[in-house]
């Protein structure tokens, strides 16, 4: 390779390791009505005199949406002519604001700062940072949701006890959040061994498992049985700016040894007796489901004779009642015709 070429792909690669943005918030919650603040900072070592900065809007299942963009040294945004009531700009430093001004449904969606990298035209070695064609880098993005109620609401976390080693050989651990608004949750898996230091996960599976109906979440990590016995395991759920983390605990006694019994030999006289002690323990067993039988036979001809008088009772309380009722309706009948004689 030429020192022109290698030259030419380092300047690249620096410029789309520069060309980042600062993570944004993962969500934010606004009310109807109400104005939202959306800010996103860049890396020092971007050079704005030369930089182009956009802001886009996604909805679901919708194309990107250039709302407005700030030019390479420029201070003031310039607003596409759609976005040029509700939508307000600033910028200080390396931080650029974007405003939005009574919030309505049509603002629900997921917004983006991209970075257009002005300064350089070797498009053709950014490939290191799956970019294609045009140089533009996109920041986190953050996701708002709107609403005409209350504000977010934190997750309810759990974790269960690391299960015991599967078939396969691997033991799994559950890590769930659930009743929170937005139910938009980041799981992270931290692992750290016997001295205390961190172990990089990377090599190990992560499933995640999503019930809407329920606004639950839930985070599986397989792991082997050998790290299941000497890491200690924590989750961590972020959700907006709170990110509670919850060590994971473990069965006391994970990975029971099974030790076969062992059986002294005995004599056959004593094995005799021991067979005949069985064989008569048996007969027993058998009689006493027919006396158990009888019993509850008799327990329910008691219960039917228990029942069949008291309803006897019953009736007999009832045609009391009733014939007193009527012999009384039948005196007070009299002594009306009586006084109206």
């Amino acid at each position: 390779m030429s020192s022109l070429t290698t030259t030419c792909f380092l300047l690249a690669l620096i410029g789309c390791i520069s060309g980042q943005f600062l993570p944004q918030a993962q969500f934010e919650v606004a009310r109807k009505g109400r104005t939202k603040m959306l800010s996103c900072t860049v890396d020092s070592s971007v050079t704005l005199s030369s930089t182009a900065i956009h802001f886009y809007r996604q909805k679901p299942g919708d194309a990107l949406q250039r709302i407005l963009y700030f030019a390479a040294g420029a201070s003031k945004a310039t607003l596409e002519p759609e976005f040029t009531r509700r939508f307000s700009s600033g910028k200080k430093d390396k931080t650029f604001t974007v405003t939005i001004s009574n919030i309505n449904d049509d603002d629900a969606a997921t917004y983006y700062f991209a970075l257009w990298r002005g300064d350089t035209h070797l498009l053709l070695f950014v490939l290191a940072c799956h970019i294609v064609d045009n140089d533009k880098v996109f920041s986190s993005g953050t996701r708002v949701y709107v609403t005409a109620g209350s504000l977010s609401v934190d997750p309810k976390v759990s974790v269960y006890p690391m299960s015991r080693v599967q078939t396969n050989q691997k033991r799994v651990m559950l890590c769930q959040a659930r009743d929170m608004f937005p139910d938009l949750v980041k799981f992270t898996w931290q692992a750290v061994d016997q001295n205390g230091n961190k172990v990089d996960l990377k090599d190990e599976e992560i499933l995640e498992q999503r019930e809407d109906q329920e606004v639950k979440i839930t985070s599986m990590l397989i792991v082997d049985k050998q790290k299941g016995r000497d890491y200690t395991f924590s989750c961590s759920v972020q959700h907006g700016s709170k990110n509670p983390t919850i060590t994971i605990p473990k069965d006391p006694d994970p990975d029971p040894v099974h030790v076969p019994a062992q059986t002294c030999p005995t004599s056959k006289p004593k094995a005799h007796e021991e067979k005949e002690k069985v064989k008569k323990e048996e007969e027993k067993e058998e009689e006493k489901p027919i006396y158990d039988g009888f019993e509850l036979r008799r327990s329910l001809y008691l219960f039917s004779v228990t029942y069949v008088v008291l309803l006897v009772k019953n009736i007999l309380y009832f045609c009391t009642v009733s014939f007193l009722l009527y012999k009384r309706y039948t005196a007070n009948k009299e002594t009306l015709r009586s006084q109206a004689r």
